[in-house]
């Protein structure tokens, strides 16, 4: 089993690999482009990638560390490391977008002389390639293995926004080439920072969405009071299998639920006993709760 894990990482590494270097290509190609066409759209978008590729470095070495041997038998704290790195990417992402938005006001303020749209779509042509041959390559894996990487879930997911993204970005600047052509310069100008503001307003969105998912995967909140109290009803429903309570441990950790009680036992009560109430218990637990884990820590007195 460890084995076909580690075997499915290691593929998720190549793909962030590959990922790192077609969007080096993206950004040196789009930092080209936006400076022999001056279309602040391409410029936008070579400038969030060069934050994605920041990101993109430090998700190889997350996932480096997680195809390690010592990872699979102590197999703890890597899913977070990757959550961090999507909060920290989500995070990076707001003053990032601010400066686009300051970009865009000095761009109205300050027009180009000329705006060469032609030049903008080989660029849209290569992002909206590298998209989906990631697009693919992520639900391929995904396909074959239920192994969860938080961050290989947020790429994909990303991906199918940036493809709609762009898609519709390039319907955007052909219809700003047609206005380009017909001599409506003005008209071209507007498409072009319409665009970007757009663009702009959506990594606000998005990363705030990301912001609160990854920040909730990275702390341990209490459990709500019916929660707690539907522990104590359990406690009550068993009372007479255990000797004493012990302590009680309880907490969201994400989206999962994790409760873990301390009884005490008798010397005689044997493993199998013990682990028949545990089952029993787990059972009542399914009934309140979710998504949840459980677990009984004997104490033998």
């Amino acid at each position: 089993m460890n084995q076909n894990i580690l075997k499915t990482r290691k593929e998720i590494k190549k793909f962030f690999i590959a990922g790192f270097w077609t969007l080096l290509v993206e950004i040196l190609l789009c930092l080209y482009i936006a400076y022999i066409s001056n279309s602040v759209t391409i410029f936008n978008f070579m400038l969030y990638n060069c934050l994605s590729l920041f990101v993109y470095f430090f998700a190889i070495v997350a996932l480096g560390l997680s195809v390690k041997d010592n990872t699979y038998k102590f197999p703890y704290g890597t899913g977070r490391l990757e959550n961090f790195i999507s909060f920290f990417q989500a995070a990076l992402s707001l003053p990032i977008s601010g400066f686009i938005i300051y970009s865009i006001w000095k761009t109205a303020v300050q027009a180009p002389p000329s705006i060469s749209f032609e030049y903008a779509q080989i660029s849209i042509i290569y992002i909206t390639l590298r998209l989906i041959f990631l697009k693919l390559w992520a639900k391929a894996i995904m396909k074959r293995t239920d192994v969860y990487s938080p961050i290989l879930k947020a790429y994909d997911i990303l991906y199918t926004y940036c493809i709609v993204e762009t898609t519709l970005s390039a319907v955007s600047l052909l219809v700003a080439l047609y206005f380009q052509n017909s001599g409506r310069v003005s008209q071209a100008r507007t498409i072009d920072i319409i665009i970007s503001l757009f663009l702009a307003v959506y990594y606000v969105v998005n990363s705030l969405k990301v912001l609160k998912e990854n920040f909730r995967a990275l702390i341990d909140l209490p459990l709500i009071e019916t929660d707690q109290l539907a522990i104590i009803k359990l406690l009550a429903e068993h009372f007479g299998k255990y000797e004493e309570i012990g302590y009680i441990y309880s907490r969201i950790s994400g989206r999962k639920k994790i409760i873990e009680i301390e009884l005490s036992f008798p010397r005689d009560k044997s493993l199998s006993e013990i682990a028949d109430l545990q089952e029993a218990m787990t059972k009542n637990l399914e009934k309140h709760f979710s998504d949840f884990k459980f677990n009984l820590i004997p104490v033998i007195k």
